[in-house]
């Protein structure tokens, strides 16, 4: 699937979502609500692939548990707790993949909503930052990782994106 085709239906789920849900994004329920209604409208525009939220599964580890080995600079950077092993178990809010092997991993997308602090949003980016690359020990090289704000309470039914590609962030006429 080509990378414009993944961002228009990423994009058209988020339209429907925050169209169908604003009565709930007006409330300011809980960031997983949220996600796991974006990912209600995600799966019949990825229906050739498996869309899981909250997905930790991992075949290529001894665990069967997702973990990231991300540099501890980073991490504090945004003021996070760095494990002494450097290997940091991750949970994306969804994945967009194929279940049972890391060789079809699609998207990845995490979701924040706009009154979280600044740290949350920065850890979300370093996330993706992450799972889009296939060094320092991460196999994971979605094709893109998406960050989406959402925006809550009288901000609601707005929303803002952003992308990465090969661990880099990209503006959208830049995407491979």
């Amino acid at each position: 699937m080509s990378t414009p085709e993944i961002v228009a239906r990423v994009k058209e789920a988020i339209d429907t979502w925050v169209t169908k849900d604003k009565g709930n994004l007006e409330r300011n329920l809980h960031e997983v609500n949220a996600s796991g209604r974006l990912t209600s409208f995600l799966i019949p525009l990825f229906s050739e692939y498996d869309v899981d939220p909250e997905y930790n599964g991992d075949m290529g580890k001894p665990n069967d548990r997702k973990a990231l080995e991300i540099a501890k600079n980073r991490i504090r950077e945004v003021r996070k707790k760095v494990h002494n092993d450097d290997n940091y178990e991750c949970r994306p809010d969804i994945i967009i993949h194929k279940r049972q092997t890391n060789d079809h991993n699609l998207v990845v997308i995490e979701v924040k909503k706009d009154i979280h602090q600044q740290d949350d949003k920065d850890y979300d980016l370093i996330k993706l930052e992450h799972l889009t690359i296939d060094h320092l020990g991460n196999h994971y090289n979605y094709k893109l990782g998406v960050s989406v704000i959402i925006g809550t309470g009288q901000n609601a039914g707005k929303w803002e994106i952003n992308y990465f590609q090969e661990g880099d962030p990209r503006q959208e006429d830049k995407l491979k």
